[in-house]
């Protein structure tokens, strides 16, 4: 999908970068991150794309580089449940999706790249 600098597109962009810095720096997101990392040791950068509040647990997607979707479902209140991490190619989380959220991760994979070429 070709970027159009839509509003669309620039309320995405902020909100994601909004995301990656919060990920990155908010100790709240310390056990996101760890998972990431975990999973993908050598992960340059991740953009939040989703994140769903349940009652007990959060349930987060993430773009991670440009080439892969991390799903991970974590318990709010206790340390000791593993969490529930699902991995996706990106061409296959994107089948299916509305324009909506095609156009967000369009501007999440810009990002993506820009990021890994700057090396941040």
């Amino acid at each position: 999908m070709k970027l159009k600098g839509t509003m669309t597109e620039q309320a995405y962009r902020k909100t994601l970068i909004a995301s990656k810095f919060h990920l990155f720096n908010d100790i709240s997101m310390r056990r996101f991150l760890n998972i990431i990392k975990k999973t993908f040791p050598a992960m340059k950068t991740a953009h939040v794309l989703s994140w769903t509040p349940e009652q007990g647990e959060d349930i987060i997607s993430f773009l991670v580089d440009t080439q892969t979707v991390i799903k991970i479902e974590l318990d709010r209140y206790d340390d000791t449940i593993a969490p529930i991490v699902d991995v996706y190619p990106i061409e296959k989380w994107m089948k299916g999706l509305s324009k909506m959220y095609q156009i967000k991760i369009a501007v999440a994979l810009d990002l993506a790249k820009s990021d890994i070429s700057q090396g941040s």
